[in-house]
């Protein structure tokens, strides 16, 4: 399982290196391969290729002529590259998806139970942290027994 947070930084590669904990989670349940994409540019979204391929199998399994699947295609296949943890526990983010997503100086990775995500740490706080619940979501998680 994936989860917790870690500062990271862009290497001159494009690379970042995967806090250890999140690695060993990854190379023990799903070996070194993973997708790196986005849907809205804001962040990148890592998945263990399993996982991505999860999500394919739904994709596949839609009417392809639907407009939200035919562009939820384009863009995560834009976004999208398939990568490798190398030795040194690195993945290389897809140069289109950096520049997008503003992904230089300090970002924040964030476990998502069975994928990482990747923000730049200013626009992850602006969103999330700068911005606290409301009562209406706090709700809304109660409801669904969270």
């Amino acid at each position: 399982m994936l989860i917790g947070s870690g500062i990271v930084r862009i290497d001159d590669g494009g690379r970042i290196k995967i806090p250890s904990e999140f690695a060993k989670s990854i190379i023990e349940n799903y070996g070194t391969e993973l997708y790196i994409t986005s849907i809205q540019g804001h962040n990148a979204l890592i998945y263990p290729l399993g996982e991505w391929r999860k999500t394919l199998d739904r994709v596949s399994a839609a009417p392809s002529l639907d407009p939200g699947i035919r562009k939820f295609v384009y863009v995560t296949g834009y976004y999208g590259k398939q990568s490798a943890l190398d030795s040194k526990e690195r993945i290389l983010i897809h140069p289109l998806l950096r520049e997008r997503a503003r992904l230089n100086g300090e970002l924040i990775l964030i476990g998502n139970i069975n994928s990482l995500v990747l923000w730049n740490r200013e626009e992850f706080e602006k969103e999330y942290i700068d911005v606290p619940f409301t009562d209406d979501e706090l709700r809304g998680l109660s409801e669904k027994g969270i």
